[in-house]
């Protein structure tokens, strides 16, 4: 039975394949890696659609004829070993909740570790919780879970989404604990997914890392145009509405192709009355963006020094700048000079704010980008 929901543009989670817009090849890039016991890590910048992919890739394997279990994790809210420990067992708790004393046997397993079992108060999802004093404790954890899914009659897939983060742990040795414990299970596929190149490269090519060569990598980019015009056309046209060549030629541009963004705008589009969606209508809808988005944009510009503040207005006002350092550059926007430039990109980076797409440096949220540049065609 199809899904259906008030609004098919979807911008956060995953409903089912219906709302899922392409992504026929990595689709089946990954499932072949899954297939053949590989295990691959997904890299992408933010909100291109990596964690949707993840979650149409469990969707398949789980819909599939002879069914596979996927323990899927999100490790961006997590900070250090005992939230990956806490992460990994609530997430194998949810998924195996309905077997006959499966959480009587987890939390004897786990029974050294202090286990409390709680439920989320707003979804009364079972969460547990672990007390991890130790490298050791880490070790036994993991390798406990580990061991007891590998005993699972089905087979299975772990998801590790937003991976890079272990590498920001204050226990430096997780890393090594985790590929040590991996090792011992080969039978297991593992996922890997993250939103820093840099990060996740450091982690997986480095031949003095813990992971080197244990994954395949795959870059996950844009979708192309060609194929999100099909897909956008067909979703409007199923609520008998339809949207000008035009229209979409001004979302693609005005968005980057960027999935996140394409998806919000099209789902405010979709809200409104009109039969047919105009590039004008389009465009009264991007100023809507930015006025909604507005106090928390404004927020960004109280809390970024002044100097970091007019290169990001100065940076989207370009849209992307290939030498941000270059006399050209500064004598345009009225910069101080190519060493405070070099040295305000280099803090921008970090507080991603900015991207480097390989040729040019971009403000990295679009919206915000549009809206600096919005605002600069009234500053002095």
């Amino acid at each position: 039975m199809k899904s259906r929901i008030t609004n098919p543009f979807i911008t956060a989670g995953y409903i089912s394949p219906e709302y899922f817009c392409d992504r026929e090849d990595e689709t089946k890039r990954i499932m072949d890696a899954v297939t053949s016991g590989r295990n691959l890590t997904l890299i992408s910048i933010r909100r291109v659609g990596k964690t949707g992919l993840l979650k149409h890739i469990k969707y398949n394997l789980e819909h599939q004829k002879k069914p596979v279990t996927v323990i899927y994790m999100d490790l961006l809210p997590s900070s250090d070993a005992n939230d990956l420990i806490n992460t990994f067992s609530t997430a194998l708790i949810r998924t195996r909740r309905d077997e006959k004393n499966f959480l009587e046997k987890i939390l004897t397993l786990l029974g050294s570790l202090r286990p409390q079992l709680t439920y989320d108060s707003l979804t009364g999802q079972p969460t547990l919780e672990l007390k991890v004093d130790s490298s050791s404790d880490i070790q036994t954890g993991l390798d406990t879970l580990l061991r007891y899914i590998s005993k699972i009659r089905h087979e299975l897939v772990i998801m590790f989404d937003e991976f890079q983060q272990i590498g920001r742990y204050p226990e430096k040795n997780t890393e090594q604990i985790l590929r040590t414990i991996i090792q011992l299970y080969p039978q297991i596929p593992f996922i890997f997914s993250g939103s820093s190149k840099h990060m996740l490269e450091n982690m997986f090519l480095p031949a003095g890392q813990p992971f080197y060569q244990s994954s395949e990598l795959m870059y996950l980019g844009n979708l192309s145009e060609d194929s999100y015009s099909g897909f956008i056309s067909t979703t409007f046209g199923r609520s008998g509405k339809t949207i000008e060549p035009e229209a979409l030629s001004e979302i693609f541009k005005w968005t980057r192709v960027h999935t996140f963004y394409v998806q919000y705008v099209c789902s405010l589009l979709f809200e409104s009355d009109a039969r047919t969606i105009t590039a004008d209508l389009v465009h009264r809808t991007f100023y809507s963006v930015l006025m909604n988005f507005e106090p928390l944009f404004v927020s960004y510009r109280n809390l970024i020094p002044g100097h970091q503040f007019r290169l990001l207005q100065a940076i989207a006002s370009e849209n992307e700048v290939a030498q941000p350092t270059s006399g050209w550059f500064i004598k345009k926007y009225n910069l101080t000079s190519a060493s405070s430039v070099a040295t305000s990109i280099k803090a921008l980076a970090e507080k991603e704010m900015i991207i480097n797409n390989g040729s040019s440096w971009l403000v990295y949220d679009v919206f915000f980008s549009r809206w600096l540049e919005y605002n600069s065609r009234f500053s002095d």
